[in-house]
């Protein structure tokens, strides 16, 4: 018998995330986590994820990082527990507006809900857990010190889909873990949704109304018209802003083996 190939082993149960199996649901939805590559934050990632959302090829199903990430995300929430002592509920995936909008081709799945109360009175905010990959390499696991900035789409898509205030974005290891906080920017949402619309409305669906009325064998020609750039034009403006945004973020923890760090 021939041996399953490397992408079997990565598709194992025991790989997958603990909770999270929405992968039909995500299929005709533009999902927070791809935010930034329906921008061009990578340039060769914008015209890939307009091919899966097209149905042309298959969505990306993961790798060794996401494995590491689906794997550690349970043991980082109750580190991220401890730690805060807030209560987490773990959410349904969101679609913008309930489904009811012509937002709803908009969606996210958000790790957590986290509920604190701020004097007596209950304060909403979204959990974003990550578990770094380090391509293996352990003894390079420090917790982050700074945001990195490609998450930023992500973050502000999250919280304006969820309709919340603020994130805490918190980045686990097994040396350590930092926390960050950070909050919702209306103004950052405009601009990336005017770029998101354009993605979707301006390339996906168009080409997506061509391919249920002939046969496509070969979408970067025969597609070719509603092909996107590798980046949108407000990419760069994006970026800015998504440095601005990092900037502007608070770091609540930072601890190596459980000692809290200056």
């Amino acid at each position: 018998a021939a041996r399953d190939g490397p992408d079997s082993v990565l598709k194992a149960d025991c790989l997958q995330h603990w909770f999270k199996d929405w992968q039909e649901l995500r299929r005709n939805k533009l999902t927070a986590s791809t935010f930034s590559s329906a921008i061009g934050f990578w340039r060769k990632r914008r015209v890939q994820l307009w091919l899966e959302k097209l149905g042309l090829i298959e969505p990306f199903s993961g790798n060794l990082a996401t494995c590491w990430n689906n794997i550690k995300e349970k043991e980082a929430l109750e580190r991220y527990r401890l730690i805060t002592g807030n209560d987490v509920e773990l959410p349904q995936f969101q679609v913008y507006g309930n489904n009811n909008s012509e937002d709803s081709w908009l969606a996210a799945s958000p790790d957590g809900v986290v509920e604190q109360f701020v004097y007596g009175l209950p304060c909403n905010g979204v959990l974003e857990i990550k578990c770094p990959f380090f391509n293996g390499d352990m003894n390079r696991a420090s917790p982050w010190s700074r945001i990195h900035l490609n998450y930023i789409p992500q973050v502000q898509g999250l919280m304006e889909i969820l309709d919340k205030d603020w994130m805490d974005f918190y980045v686990w290891t097994p040396r350590g873990s930092s926390l960050f906080r950070i909050y919702r920017d209306k103004e950052y949402w405009d601009l990336l949704k005017l770029a998101l619309s354009d993605f979707w409305w301006k390339h996906v669906q168009p080409a997506k109304e061509l391919c249920s009325k002939c046969e496509i064998t070969d979408p970067l020609y025969q597609l070719r018209s509603f092909r996107p750039a590798p980046r949108h034009e407000l990419c760069s403006r994006i970026v800015c802003e998504s440095k601005r945004i990092v900037d502007s973020s608070q770091l609540l923890v930072y601890e190596i083996h459980g000692r809290l760090q200056n």
